[in-house]
């Protein structure tokens, strides 16, 4: 029943019109509301993360150099922690983390001579001090306090590798300029009497008088040069290639020898390549057999 602007039910009357009573929080109430609302946003924004794990462990190991049987002493701390976020595990951890570091140290040094160990240390220092997961576990290695040292024996031996290496270069470059000036007069100035004259007239400030007067010496010159002694048959193998491909470079050359070397190991067995390369003048090898 309606009674001025007010509805009357059941025996209440709500003075703004609505049939249910007026009701606002008071200020201890809206305070609990904000809070709630906070408490849940926040429990939205953040994820819960199992705290990680830190462990280290002194290792000491030899790491190799860049020749054979001398190697570098080095020490090291290496720390590492366990992320559990992952979905990989290792069963031992400690193991995983000093190979990692090992490995990696590795690859620094095996290419390095000993006589570079004093910056050595610091490249090695600097890349083991970055924190990389170990490939396939969840652990996290890194190491600190990176001590490179040599012993002083091994350095001597290194330092006269060094010059062994030095001296064998530079006969090897002699003998490649032998064999190539040689190369040169035999296939392309003695050939045959008016190109070994030219050939002199230009070396020797175009004096024609004392050219025409040398030409016997000179065609004697160009007979003995065509005379071929017996070859063994790389050589005539050899020879042929370079012949029909007479403008290749001498590194050219060589790469020639190095492929005629690996299909004769392919096909005729490692003797066969050896004896070649023997008679050819390839490299040694250091006991290994690449070419087949």
């Amino acid at each position: 029943m309606r009674e001025g602007s007010g509805w009357k039910l059941g025996g209440r009357l709500s003075m703004s019109g609505r049939p249910w009573p007026d009701f606002r929080p008071g200020p201890l109430g809206a305070m609990g509301a904000w809070w709630r609302r906070r408490w849940v946003r926040r429990a939205e924004e953040f994820t819960f993360e199992p705290p990680s794990s830190s462990h280290q462990q002194a290792f000491e190991t030899p790491l190799p150099s860049a020749v054979y049987g001398l190697d570098f002493r080095a020490r090291f701390t290496v720390h590492w922690r366990l992320d559990l976020t992952t979905g990989a595990r290792h069963n031992v951890p400690r193991s995983a983390a000093i190979n990692d570091i090992v490995r990696r140290a590795k690859e620094v040094t095996e290419r390095a001579m000993l006589v570079h160990h004093a910056p050595l240390q610091h490249q090695l220092g600097d890349e083991l001090a970055a924190e990389r997961q170990v490939e396939g576990t969840h652990v996290w290695a890194r190491a600190e306090g990176v001590e490179l040292s040599v012993d002083e024996t091994e350095l001597e031996m290194a330092r006269k590798h060094i010059e062994l290496l030095q001296t064998t270069t530079v006969r090897q470059a002699e003998r490649d300029a032998e064999r190539a000036e040689i190369r040169y007069l035999r296939d392309e100035v003695l050939t045959d009497l008016s190109t070994a004259t030219i050939w002199w007239l230009h070396r020797n400030g175009y004096q024609v008088e004392q050219a025409i007067g040398l030409a016997q010496q000179l065609a004697e010159l160009v007979r003995i040069a065509s005379l071929r002694r017996d070859q063994h048959w790389a050589e005539t193998l050899v020879t042929s290639f370079e012949s029909a491909l007479p403008r290749l470079s001498d590194g050219h050359r060589t790469d020639l020898r190095l492929h005629l070397a690996k299909a004769l190991g392919i096909y005729g067995g490692a003797s066969v390549a050896t004896e070649f390369a023997e008679q050819v003048g390839l490299p040694h090898q250091n006991g290994v057999k690449p070419l087949t």
